[in-house]
């Protein structure tokens, strides 16, 4: 009882702490940033493929941006993923596409300066965007995109986990808090953010509003993970054995031997808490699910290649856009993420600190999360970004781009203002004037059973009221065991490789916490 109550008013200090440093996350506090470039892991790309190659093993890297001067270890994780349509810049026909993409760096300078950690991080591209055969050409566009889409997931899934494997195994050399991610992307890298917050099962592709959607004439997968890896990328090696195969080589792309895959961090949680689309489409609605994690989004409903409502995707390239497949955008996808709840955390947010949200919900139809972009410049769909040509090649020519830096940091004053207390109350950060989801709820809210236990406990909460997650944590602090996206009322923990002791057991809701001593023996 006495370790209890010790931990009790640690837990106390601590909230404490985090109301004298309240404006931390709210407003900046900082006013240099580091950046480091690191490698977060490796896997084969499709790019060769394109020049008559094979496929090749390549670095992924991620540009980490720290405050500098802070002295907080456990600080929350930005992965930010940039633009680029799947290839190089600038051959892929847009205004961006590098990681040091101007807006890339203005975004993640700015929230290490409020106290995140930012990693801009690079993914595999590569596809066929100029297949023009008239019976194939369709098919081929539509299958490479797909797989370099895929690939997107796995490489981000994949930077998570090497960040938890830095905290455990690296001594967290970059201060963060592991329960506390978020992927944030712009443009491509927005479709990215979306498929891997909520693509949580291979069998979803499979099962879409139109089951031939990602299917070769309604038959054979456009992915398959014997031969694409798993969605986490944590199976493989990846070989091509067969190129006879149709599951393996469906358009007789690929040779005997080429590697399209392999694991990297296995054994880390790729979860994440938070998702933020900029511009970017899902690739099928029915991916989203009630209890899923809360979404921010912002796009401009008129962009004619990333549909903000149901529609086709077209790819702009050097010789145009070109159609490829029906997504789901912003505008649709927010009206799930009301429907479902997603988002009733965004509730806690106090009128004072919900900047802009006024104006997006006349805008939006009274979403908590989305902030639609009217009347941009020039029409654009991506009015956050500008190109200086600063330590990047210029895009290709005939490409129209906004040059002018001080309109892009305008709706970027917008987009971090509106994000801020969104962020703040999704990862329980403790900001002032926002109520946080570390609020203490009842004891009531949760029966665990039984409790002594011995090999497993059972959490049990209200039909209305489902489990998001659960913290496992010793009587000095550390964490222990935790699982994330739950979304039930009924969870059977498994004992596993705990040993006999008190802990106290954070059981996470969508409006609070429950904290419960609890025992194994």
């Amino acid at each position: 009882m006495r370790l209890f109550k010790l931990f009790t008013l640690l837990v106390i200090l601590m909230t404490a702490f985090q109301q004298a440093t309240a404006q931390r996350y709210m407003t900046p506090q900082f006013s240099q940033v580091a950046v480091a470039t690191v490698p977060y892991g490796t896997n084969f790309t499709f790019l060769p493929i394109i020049a008559g190659g094979r496929p090749a093993r390549q670095p992924l890297v991620a540009r980490v941006y720290t405050p500098v001067g802070d002295s907080e270890t456990k600080r929350p994780l930005i992965i930010y993923l940039k633009t680029g349509n799947f290839f190089p810049f600038p051959a892929n026909g847009s205004c961006g596409g590098a990681l040091n993409d101007s807006s890339n760096i203005e975004f993640a300078t700015r929230l290490a300066k409020l106290g995140y950690v930012v990693a801009v991080a690079d993914y595999r591209g590569g596809w066929f965007p100029t297949a023009a055969d008239p019976v194939t050409g369709e098919l081929v566009r539509r299958y490479t995109l797909i797989n370099a889409a895929y690939r997107g997931v796995q490489d981000v899934r994949t930077c998570i986990r090497f960040f938890r494997r830095n905290v455990a195994e690296a001594g967290n050399q970059f201060g963060i808090d592991p329960t506390k991610v978020v992927v944030w992307g712009q443009g491509t890298g927005g479709y990215i953010s979306l498929a891997a917050a909520y693509l949580n099962t291979y069998n979803e592709i499979l099962t879409t509003s139109d089951p031939n959607k990602f299917k070769i004439q309604g038959q054979i997968p456009m992915v398959t993970e014997a031969f694409n890896g798993d969605i986490y990328a944590t199976s493989g090696p990846c070989i091509i054995t067969d190129p006879t195969n149709p599951l393996a080589n469906p358009l007789g792309i690929y040779k005997q031997g080429d590697t399209l895959c392999v694991p990297n961090h296995v054994g880390y949680s790729s979860a994440f808490t938070m998702a933020v689309n900029m511009g970017g489409s899902l690739g099928d609605s029915t991916w989203l699910d009630d209890g899923e994690m809360p979404l921010v989004s912002y796009h401009v409903p008129t962009d004619g290649f990333a549909p903000c409502k149901t529609n086709v995707l077209n790819v702009p390239t050097i010789n145009g856009p070109l159609p490829v497949v029906e997504v789901s955008g912003s505008c649709d996808l927010q009206q799930y993420v009301e429907k479902y709840g997603n988002n009733d955390v965004f509730k806690k947010i106090l009128p004072g600190a919900n900047t802009y949200d006024a104006i997006a919900k006349a805008r939006n139809g009274g979403a908590s999360g989305f902030f639609p972009f009217i009347g941009t410049p020039k029409g654009t769909s991506s009015p956050w970004e500008w190109t200086s040509y600063s330590g990047a090649p210029p895009p290709a020519a005939g490409t129209d781009c906004n040059v002018d830096a001080k309109v892009a940091r305008t709706y970027i004053d917008t987009i971090i203002a509106y994000y801020i207390p969104r962020g703040c109350v999704a990862l329980g950060l403790g900001c002032a004037g926002v109520s946080s989801t570390n609020e203490l709820l009842s004891e009531n809210e949760v029966q665990i059973v039984p409790n002594p236990a011995q090999s497993v406990m059972q959490f049990n909460s209200g039909a209305d009221h489902p489990i998001q997650s659960i913290e496992l944590f010793d009587i000095s602090g550390r964490m222990v065991h935790c699982v994330y996206s739950i979304n039930q009322s009924n969870f059977e923990m498994q004992r596993g490789n705990i040993v006999a002791g008190m802990y106290v057991a954070k059981v996470r809701f969508r409006d609070g916490i429950v904290a419960r001593r609890v025992v194994f023996e």
